[in-house]
Order: structure tokens, then sequence, then C-alpha cells
């Protein structure tokens, strides 16, 4: 969408060559409320609003209250009230939409200190502020938004009250708050990928998925898709890279690639019935087939063979309603290994993937299936959904907490998988961005972290590719687990 009225963002938004600035004793208050009114006006001009009428009509959150939020300016870390002072609120009076699809925009005075977290979790008083309130099916429990430390100067969201046993106290789990620029920055980030978008409010949702105001979440985008390319690109060059310096040519000059030129073609995934369009057939389609056999540690490519690929695929011929999209099987274990038992709860797949138990009705879904990286299967009419996400499913389970805090396998946000776990390893847990905790990894981020595995040397390289078998996943069981957590996202 072409919105040339909204702010300038160069120079604002976080990135790694443009961190948060270090020197501020509090928040950057200037830079996120510019942050903060891009939102504003982005959502304003996206529901077909002149600018000059928000412009007209803004105000703050003290000229919004009045005297009872200026009541609260002694509580208030002077950064933050200069925030507040200066981060644009359209007035109620205009149906303003939503600040983002996770937050409504500024709680109201009487609920913007979080003192129900305060007090279970021993925190200083008036130390966590509710600055966002959360959309109407984004939480909606009163004590979930998103929450902004006064002492540290930090932000996260929180969707539920579960979510403060993985984020409080600050002390202990620091990795998953970010400054609110960050936060903000992310938000904006997934505009910039079409992953959630704005339009008219009337409008209905692609898929009839999930819209809130004018905001609407996609199951992927196609910038998406080609951010993963990318990252595949990289893993594939990493590992080449490795096994040139196995064997370099005499004349130093690379080796041309000889077969297939993309992992799969297009007649091998509708043999396969994989739907069109979807994420992973727009990936499997794009990606260059590299010349050695194993991606990770006894995790080979797709067959090439259409016949054979679509005889690997447990889950693509069974019955479906038009808007699922089911697990495609991406990268096999090696043949002759331990098969994934469905029957167990921790099954990852949604109920209609489910096999039924030896006492149940029968399925038509096999009760157990091979290991290896599949994509994640999705309704696009539900909650939460993306299709750019992965499950790496193991033919053991892990065991996360044994009371050792030294050893065992962990999500991005630090908590233990679940023991017995067979699909837990390299996912989110509480998403400190903001979302549910059921949805699953991005496929490009594993490729990031595998890439960065190959290149840390923790996963030897041998002339056919990653060395390894398929238990070389259970390190994430011991003093090594660091290596097999990607860092927190959204």
């Amino acid at each position: 969408m072409d919105v040339p009225q909204l702010p300038e963002l160069r120079g604002l938004l976080v990135t790694a060559d443009n961190p948060p600035r270090a020197d501020l004793s509090g928040m950057d208050y200037a830079r996120c409320a510019a942050l903060h009114n891009y939102l504003v006006h982005y959502a304003w001009t996206a529901e077909g609003r002149a600018p000059v009428s928000l412009c007209r009509n803004i105000s703050t959150f003290f000229t919004t209250h009045g005297a009872v939020a200026e009541a609260l300016r002694p509580r208030l870390d002077p950064s933050l009230a200069a925030f507040l002072a200066t981060a644009l609120v359209p007035p109620d009076a205009l149906d303003p939409p939503p600040l983002f699809f996770w937050a409504w925009g500024f709680s109201s005075p009487r609920n913007f200190f979080a003192d129900h977290a305060i007090d279970l979790f021993d925190q200083p008083e008036d130390s966590l502020v509710c600055l966002y309130s959360p959309n109407v099916g984004q939480g909606g429990e009163a004590d979930s938004a998103l929450l902004y430390h006064q002492r540290y100067h930090l932000a996260a969201v929180f969707m539920h009250t579960d979510d403060y046993d993985y984020a409080l106290p600050v002390e202990a789990h620091g990795m998953l708050w970010n400054p609110l620029e960050t936060v903000l920055s992310n938000w904006i980030e997934l505009i910039h990928l079409g992953k959630i978008t704005a339009s008219l409010r009337d409008t209905p949702p692609l898929f009839g998925g999930e819209k809130i105001g004018p905001w609407e979440w996609h199951s992927y985008s196609e910038a998406q898709v080609s951010s993963c390319l990318d990252a595949w690109d990289r893993l594939c060059d990493t590992i080449e890279a490795q096994i040139k310096l196995l064997s370099p040519s005499p004349t130093g000059t690379a080796v041309t690639t000889v077969g297939p030129q993309f992992l799969l073609t297009c007649a091998a995934l509708d043999r396969a019935s994989v739907p069109s369009p979807c994420f992973v057939r727009s990936f499997l389609t794009r990606a260059r087939r590299p010349r050695f056999r194993y991606i990770a540690p006894g995790l080979l490519l797709p067959p090439i063979d259409a016949q054979e690929f679509a005889a690997t695929q447990p889950f693509t011929t069974l019955p479906r309603a038009s808007y699922t999209i089911p697990p495609v099987y991406m990268f096999p274990a090696v043949a002759g290994g331990r098969d994934v038992d469905l029957t167990q709860p921790s099954n990852p797949f949604y109920i209609r993937f489910r096999a039924k138990s030896a006492k149940s009705e029968k399925s038509t879904v096999p009760s157990r299936i091979p290991a290896g990286v599949y994509s994640e299967p999705v309704e696009r009419n539900v909650l939460d959904n993306t299709e750019e996400g992965f499950r790496l499913l193991l033919p053991y389970g892990l065991d996360g907490d044994v009371g050792n805090e030294s050893v065992g396998a962990r999500k991005s946000d630090g908590s233990f998988v679940e023991k017995g776990a067979v699909a837990e390893l390299f996912q989110h847990g509480y998403k400190p961005f903001g979302g549910d905790y059921y949805r699953p990894q991005r496929l490009e981020r594993l490729f990031e972290h595998w890439c960065k595995l190959v290149n840390e040397g923790v996963w030897p390289v041998g002339p056919q590719g990653v060395e390894g078998n398929i238990d070389t996943f259970r390190e994430a069981d011991t003093t090594r687990w660091g290596n097999y957590v990607i860092s927190p996202t959204w």
C-alpha cells in the first residue's frame, strides 16, 4: 500500500546496524514516539481517512484523560512521561483504529499500573506499567498488555496471565525484554514483510482469516518466501564452502552444480497433492538444490523423483478442507531409522492430523511417521496461523527438565521442553513481541541457526554435507543445550 503521508522512518527502526541507544538512563522517548506515531498514521490512512483529519483532532495520553492522567505523573519516570506527552492518540469520537494487531492503544489511567504482577513477582512499587492494552481476541484478559518496566526501561508483550511465569521477574528473564523501540520496530517489520497488513475494516480477510479493525494477519507473505530462500542460500553456501576446503580444486575455481536446479518441481508437488498456492510449495520449487546430501545431522534433501517424493508424504493425500494446508515432509531422516509415534500427546499436529489410539475409532492417519522436518499444518481461517513454520520431529523424546539447571533441552524463552517432547526443539515458547505460544518457529530462523552451527564448527562437514546422525540432536539435553536454542523473536 502506497502511503506517502507516513512519517519518515529512516534512522528510527532498530536493526543490527542501528541498535537502541545505550547512552540513555531512561526511555529513548523521541524515537519511541516517532515509531508509535508511524503506526497511528499507518492505520488511520489504511482505513481511507485523510491524514489532515488526524492532524486536526490529534491528542496525547495526558490531553485525552486530563486530570486523571496528570495525577499519575509523579509515579512515572520522566522519560516515560515525555513519551506519553509526545505519542499521538486519535480521539475516541472519531472511532479510531487500533494502534496495531496486538495492541488497542494506551491503557486507561485506572489500569495503567500492573499491581497484580508487581505483588505476585515482588517487583518494586510502580515499576510495571500496562502501557498498551490488548485488542479484543488477542488475550483480552485484565492482565494482558504490553508491559513496560520503569526500572529497567524494557518492554514485553503479555497475551495471557500465564506469560508472567515465563518473563517475570526481569532479572531472571532479561533476554525476553527489549527496549520499547525494539518492540515497535519489530511490529513495523511485520508490516513491511506483509505478515500483518492494514486495509479498510469492511474488507474481508484473505481465506477468512483473522482481522482486528484494519489489521489483518496473513498465513504467509511473498516477502517471507524470499527471506526464507535467502536464508537457505546462506546455509547451502556455508556447507559448500566447508566441503570445498576438504578438497579444493586445483585451479581454485568453483565446481558447477550438476542436476536439477531446484529442490523439487511443480510436477512433484502436484503428484504429492501439495496445495497451490502455499508457502511450502513456493519455497520447495524456488530453493536451489545444492550438490551435497545432508543438510543437517541425519537429515537429507528431499528426493528428486516425483513418485518417490509423493510416496514419502504421510499427510498430503488425506481428506482436507479447502482452507487446510497439510504438513509436508521436507527434509527426511536417513531411511531405516526409528519412526515418530503419532498416538502420543506430544504429536504437534492439529486434531485432524492426529492418529487414533488402539482403543478408539480408526483413523486414516498413520500411527507412526518418519522423523525429519515437516512444514506446519495450517487452518487458514484460525488464529495466529503461520505457513512459514516448521516442526522437527525426532524419533525419541527429549528429557527437558531433569532437575539440573546446567542440562536439559530448552525453547527460545529459556523454559525447558516438555519431558518426552518429540517436536519442541528449536521452537519459541513464550513470544515477547506478541502471539500465542502454539505458533511455530519460522523455517527461515532454522536455516539461519543451522548456518551458525556449521560456521562455528559445532556441526562438522564432510564430503556429503553435514555429518552426524539423528541422535546428534540429543545434545540438546546435555550441557551443550545452548547450541539448540534459537534466540527469541516474533
